[in-house]
């Protein structure tokens, strides 16, 4: 299930992706996005969304997606380290928004407004 069928977050992120598909916002992931998103419906079976997921992370307009480095993961082992209930995914993800200077770490989970380093936006403080 994408964020955007989601019935509480959807009509935010369907205006968020607007947004950076316009032009208006640049958008960065990195490439675990790709191993978070397509469990779902590859677990569902639906192929042909998890195609669609990964093509719109890969192809879409004004989506950068970050490759993970050696001075990325060693950077988000330290982050690790002065955070430690943050979980790895979280490290390495906040890390390459934190490598590309992006001007905010957008996320659906409150836990991680604890990391100082960038603003951390939670889609739930918006709704």
């Amino acid at each position: 299930m994408s964020l955007e069928a989601n019935p509480q977050f959807g009509p935010l992120v369907k205006e968020v992706v607007k947004d950076f598909q316009t032009g208006r916002l640049i958008a960065f992931s990195s490439v675990i996005t790709l191993t978070e998103v397509l469990p779902k419906p590859i677990e569902a079976g639906d192929l042909k969304l998890a195609g669609k997921l990964a093509d719109f992370l890969k192809f879409g307009g004004n989506i950068k997606l970050v490759e993970i480095t050696e001075e990325i993961a060693d950077k988000a082992g330290k982050l690790r380290g002065k955070y430690p209930a943050l979980k790895t995914i979280d490290a390495l993800q906040i890390t390459a928004a934190i490598h590309v200077r992006a001007d905010a770490f957008l996320t659906n989970d409150k836990k991680l407004k604890k990391v100082k380093e960038i603003q951390i936006m939670v889609l739930s403080d918006y709704l």
